[in-house]
């Protein structure tokens, strides 16, 4: 029977791996030059030049996240060798937030491989050097449980708030390809977003100041975002991750104005939320979804999710913070007995909290699903039945054409979709006809007319 090594052991043991197979470590400051060339970020001092600088995270004695600039020399990095709990996103920023609309550069992809042991190591970097469903990352990096692979962009991309939507979904088919039962010994994927960071290379792992992040060289490739589309297999059901980085970003602010005049007037001209207030059930039923389906490796997704949730929902931060502390003990019982490392404390929790804030309102179903690992199916009826749904769909549309009912006196299929699509204006075809029962060759027949 094969020894069970500790984390430690088995931290060890890859370094070892690293070694024997001859892939040369990285000094961190040499990784961090590769990642943002000179000229990516302000010098410090001079306020003419206009761009964005690196953002390292950290948590303070206080256990809060705060942010550091990192300046074009990249001076800032080495004081926090061997610090734990220090971040850096592969990303740019205009000033000192790291919200989406503050993002301006975006200079590698970069995707957490967790449940590593030495045969998963050992398949994954297989699966890279032959060229076998996963391309090669120019970085492996040993971040004390798992790995992280680095994707370095030959050219930076710049952070629109489209461009973060489509490298998000990228992202999510990649993760699919490199998180596999082969590369992993856990079975449900973990999606990081495309400006997520990560464990900054010569900081302290979660193990300590003794078993420091690691970089190793595996390539010398960087990728154009069109060679990483590449990769997504060309089948029917990936579509959606083949990205086309080419698009136009923005519809110009005249135009906007003529084609959706309400919103110019209270998100430009009075400068409002577009958040939508959602009733507080929302909130409820997650709470009790965390409790039904939360997994080791996705607590403090779940958490996060909560508290978005809360802020779509108008639940305040102080009935947050008492709801995650009193969800603890549950996530906590999901830990392993052997690590540790691997309890979930409040610390934990309130860190998770992070997604109480204005920048996630956005976030939808199938993002949230998708961090969390809990299945979120769409329910286009308000928790109403069929039968129900239904009778409003007839009564707005006998408002709307009083006259929809055929000669016989029975709906006909055309009307009835119509009436479904008034009810349901973002609604999917597959939706439509588990609503009503009618044949997808029909429904498709009057989608559009």
């Amino acid at each position: 029977m094969a020894k069970i090594l500790t984390e430690k052991q088995l931290y060890k043991a890859k370094v070892e791996w690293f070694k024997d197979n001859e892939y040369e470590e990285v000094d961190p400051l040499d990784f961090y030059r590769e990642i943002f060339p000179v000229g990516s970020f302000q010098e410090q001092g001079n306020t003419e030049r206009k761009s964005g600088n690196g953002m390292l995270v950290y948590k303070n004695e206080h256990g809060q996240h705060w942010h550091k600039l990192i300046f074009d020399d990249l001076a800032e990095i080495p004081n926090w060798y061997g610090i734990e709990d220090v971040y850096i996103r592969s990303a740019s920023f205009i000033g000192k937030n790291t919200k989406n609309e503050n993002a301006s550069m975006i200079y590698a992809l970069v995707f957490d491989l967790d449940g590593q042991g030495i045969t998963e190591l050992q398949m994954v970097t297989q699966f890279m050097r032959k060229g076998t469903n996963i391309p090669k990352a120019t970085f492996v990096v040993l971040s004390g449980h798992g790995l992280h692979l680095y994707y370095v962009l030959e050219k930076p991309i710049r952070a629109t708030m489209n461009n973060i939507r489509k490298l998000n979904k990228l992202k999510e088919g990649m993760t699919k390809l490199i998180w596999n039962r082969y590369t992993s010994n856990i079975e449900k994927i973990q999606f990081q977003y495309c400006l997520q960071g990560f464990r900054m290379v010569g900081s302290a792992s979660k193990m300590g100041k003794r078993y420091p992040v690691r970089a190793y060289r595996f390539s010398d490739e960087h990728y154009t975002i069109e060679e990483l589309v590449s990769w997504i297999p060309k089948l029917k059901e990936w579509d959606e991750y083949r990205i086309d980085m080419t698009e136009r970003d923005t519809v110009p602010k005249d135009t906007a104005k003529k084609l959706w005049p309400d919103w110019y007037e209270y998100r430009i001209n009075q400068g409002k939320s577009s958040k939508w207030h959602i009733k507080r059930d929302l909130y409820d039923w997650w709470k009790n979804k965390i409790v039904e389906g939360a997994t080791y490796g996705h607590r403090y997704f779940c958490l996060m999710c909560l508290a978005i949730f809360a802020i779509k929902c108008d639940v305040s931060e102080e009935e947050l913070k008492r709801d995650a502390l009193e969800l603890v003990p549950i996530l906590d019982r999901l830990s392993n007995d052997t690590d540790p490392k691997s309890r979930f404390t409040e610390e934990d929790a309130l860190c998770a909290l992070h997604g109480y804030r204005d920048n996630f309102k956005t976030w939808g179903r199938d993002k949230l699903s998708l961090v969390s690992a809990i299945p979120m199916p769409p329910n286009k009826r308000n928790y109403r039945t069929r039968s129900e749904h239904l009778k409003g769909a007839r009564a707005l549309q006998e408002i709307y054409n009083p006259n929809w009912r055929n000669t016989e006196g029975r709906p006909s299929k055309k009307e009835q979709v119509k009436a479904w699509r008034l009810v349901n204006p973002n609604g999917k075809k597959i939706e439509c006809h588990r609503d009503t029962g009618i044949d997808p060759k029909t429904i498709r027949k009057w989608w559009d007319n």
